[in-house]
């Protein structure tokens, strides 16, 4: 929510057209909630305002049709590790820009350009910036790679898979790996 405030009040400043707002949404396939009251307020008075529109009770098919017309999907959730919307959006040619935090680097392959700053603004916003003009240069990477998880596991329970395996607590020592 602050990035969308931010964001809207640098694109006041510079004068932007309307050929150039962004329009921010948050999809979801139940009725918004939070376990802190605030964060509604807050979510209801953007909506209110016109900066932010929420897509509720969504099925998947109407989620699909809409990440299909996404330019950016932006993640800020610190609590998520990989999660299927980065290859779900990454399939359906959206951008992506999530934290550079948790399982998130790995799953990136440490991707400077899609990986910002968790807590920057500033980082978060240019990087946005960028992303919503062209079409990454590694988009389809994720969601290929993640096609073949279930291999991966197979060699797991296999015996033959123990450079995939993430069992301890030094899960992070492949952050810089390259995997593409």
């Amino acid at each position: 929510m602050d990035l969308i405030e931010e964001w809207n009040r640098r694109s006041e400043m510079s004068k932007s057209t309307p050929e150039q707002r962004v329009e921010f949404a948050i999809f979801s396939g139940a009725k918004l909630k939070s376990n802190n009251d605030s964060y509604m307020a807050r979510t209801r008075d953007l909506q209110a305002r016109g900066l932010l529109t929420v897509y509720e009770d969504l099925e998947k098919n109407d989620y699909y049709a809409l990440l299909n017309d996404t330019r950016v999907l932006f993640n800020c959730a610190l609590q998520d590790w990989v999660s299927n919307t980065v290859s779900e959006a990454d399939t359906l040619g959206s951008n992506v820009l999530y934290p550079a935090y948790r399982s998130f680097p790995e799953t990136f392959a440490n991707d400077a350009t899609r990986l910002y700053v968790p807590w920057s603004l500033d980082d978060a916003i240019e990087k946005l910036r960028t992303l919503l003009n062209d079409p990454h240069p590694l988009q389809g990477r994720i969601s290929d790679w993640t096609n073949g998880t279930v291999d991966r596991i197979c060699d797991i329970l296999e015996g033959s898979g123990e450079q995939w395996l993430r069992m301890s607590t030094d899960y992070r020592k492949h952050t810089h790996e390259s995997k593409y």
